[in-house]
C-alpha cells in the first residue's frame, strides 16, 4: 500500500506511473472509459516508454474512485472499494474464470477503504464489450456463461475463502452486499420516481408492468426492512457459494475469435464479491442486459446451470432447483430496492459527459428488470414474506 494514490485522474502523472509500473514513462494520454455506478474509469493510451520497446503495453485501464460524491458515498458505505482490491490482491489467482491482468493495487485502508486505484490491461486490445444497449447477449453467449459459473460456484461452495474477514459475514449471517442501498429506498423512492420524470417525461410505474408500482409502495411504506429479514431468513438457509454479484454485460467482454473459434470471456467489476445462495447471481446478470424475449427463457437457463453445478460438485445437490428459482425471484426485488437508492444519485448526474450514454442505459434497460418483476410475480412474493412478519 502506499499513500500515493490518484483520487482524480489528473493526479496520474509520467512520474507516478514511472513509480507504479517500474519502467520510466516518457509520456501518455487518457480517456474516460465509464463514469460507472461506483467508480470511474480511464484509458491511459499512447504510452510512451523510454525503454523502446517495451515489455508493457501501449494502453492500459485505471479504475479509480467515482467523482460523484454520492455514488463514491453508495461504495463506501457498502464497502466496495475494499472487495474489489482484496479480490484482486489475494483471490483471482484462485478464480476458474478469466479476470484481466492486474499491474497495481493501491487502497488506503484495510478496515475502510476510501481511495483506491487499480492499473490493469486494456481488454479492449482483444477483446470486445457485450454492451447493454447495442451489442446484447444472446442465447448461446448465456449458455457458455451459466456453465463457467457452474464451475466458479463448484469450486467455492460451502468454502473456508467465504469467512474470510473482508468478504464473509458477521456471525456468518448472510447480507445482501448492498443492504445499506436496498434499505434506504424508503427514503429515497419520491426522489427517485421524481428524477425519472424529469429525465424520461413519463414515470417509471405504466400500465404494462400493473404490479410494479404497488409492490414498490408496498416496500417503501415503512416495510423495507421488514421485507429484507425475511428474505434473510429465507438466504441464511441455503448452502453459499462465491458470487461476482454484478454480471451485468457491461462487465463482461469476450475475445473477438477467427472463424470457427469459441470465444473467452473475461470478468471485470469485483466490487460486489461476497457469499450468498447463486439464483442471487443471475437476477442481477439478466434483469437489465438480456431483453425479455431471450431472458424469458430463464428457467431454462437455470435448470441447464443447476444441472452442471450438480455434476462437478455433487454435495450442491443440496441446493434444489425450487431453491435457485426462490433466489433467483428474490434477487429481483433486493436490486429493485437498491437501485431506488442508487437512482437516485446516477439520475443527478445525467448532465455530465458521461449522462448521455447513462440516460440511455438507463432508459432502456430498466424497463427489462420491471418486466421481469412482473413475469415472476414478485409483487406477490413480497405480499407473503410480509404476511410472515406480522
Amino acid at each position: 500500500m502506499t499513500t500515493t494514490i490518484p483520487k482524480r485522474i489528473n493526479e496520474v502523472t509520467s512520474p507516478w506511473l514511472s513509480s507504479i509500473l517500474g519502467t520510466q514513462v516518457i509520456d501518455f494520454n487518457t480517456s474516460l472509459v465509464a463514469g460507472g455506478h461506483l467508480a470511474d474509469v480511464f484509458r491511459i493510451h499512447d504510452i510512451i516508454y523510454a525503454d523502446s520497446p517495451s515489455v508493457l503495453p501501449p494502453s492500459l485501464i485505471i479504475k479509480i474512485v467515482c467523482q460523484n460524491e454520492d455514488q463514491r458515498a453508495i461504495a463506501i458505505s457498502n464497502n466496495a472499494y475494499l472487495r474489489e482490491v482484496l479480490f484482486f490482491e489475494k483471490l483471482a489467482a484462485e478464480v476458474p474464470l478469466r479476470t484481466p491482468t492486474i499491474y497495481s493495487v493501491l487502497y488506503d485502508n484495510l478496515e475502510r477503504c476510501e481511495f483506491f486505484s487499480i492499473i490493469m490491461e486494456d481488454l479492449s486490445s482483444h477483446s470486445k464489450l457485450f454492451d447493454q444497449l447495442t451489442d446484447q447477449q444472446g442465447e448461446a453467449d448465456i449458455r457458455k456463461i451459466i456453465l463457467e459459473l457452474a464451475e466458479f460456484h463448484a469450486l467455492f461452495w460451502e468454502s473456508d475463502t467465504l469467512k474470510l474477514d473482508w468478504i464473509g459475514f458477521p456471525e456468518n449471517c448472510y447480507e445482501f452486499p448492498m443492504h445499506e442501498s436496498a434499505l434506504g429506498c424508503e427514503d429515497n423512492i419520491d426522489t427517485f420516481v421524481a428524477l425519472w420524470e424529469n429525465a424520461f417525461k413519463q414515470g417509471p410505474f405504466q400500465n404494462k408492468w400493473p404490479s410494479l408500482e404497488p409492490m414498490t409502495r408496498l416496500i417503501c411504506d415503512g416495510n423495507a426492512e421488514r421485507l429484507l429479514d425475511q428474505i434473510y431468513k429465507i438466504l441464511n438457509q441455503r448452502p453459499h457459494t462465491l458470487l461476482h454479484n454484478d454480471l451485468r454485460g457491461n462487465n463482461l467482454f469476450r475475445t473477438k475469435p477467427q472463424t470457427g473459434e469459441s470465444c473467452e470471456i473475461t470478468y471485470i467489476d469485483w466490487q460486489l464479491v461476497a457469499p450468498g445462495p447463486p439464483g442471487l447471481e443471475f437476477s442481477e446478470a439478466w434483469q437489465h442486459s438480456v431483453p425479455p424475449e431471450v431472458r424469458r427463457k430463464d428457467l431454462d437457463f437455470l435448470k441447464q446451470y443447476h444441472q452442471r453445478l450438480t455434476e462437478i460438485e455433487p454435495k450442491t445437490a443440496a441446493y434444489t432447483y425450487p431453491m435457485l428459482l426462490e433466489d433467483y425471484r428474490l434477487g429481483y426485488v433486493l436490486w429493485w430496492m437498491t437501485l431506488i437508492t442508487v437512482g437516485t444519485a446516477v439520475l443527478k448526474s445525467l448532465e455530465t459527459p458521461e449522462g448521455r450514454e447513462i440516460k440511455a442505459l438507463w432508459g432502456a434497460n430498466m424497463p427489462y428488470m420491471y418486466q421481469a418483476i412482473e413475469d415472476h410475480d414478485c409483487y406477490g412474493m413480497v405480499k407473503r414474506l410480509l404476511s410472515l412478519s406480522t
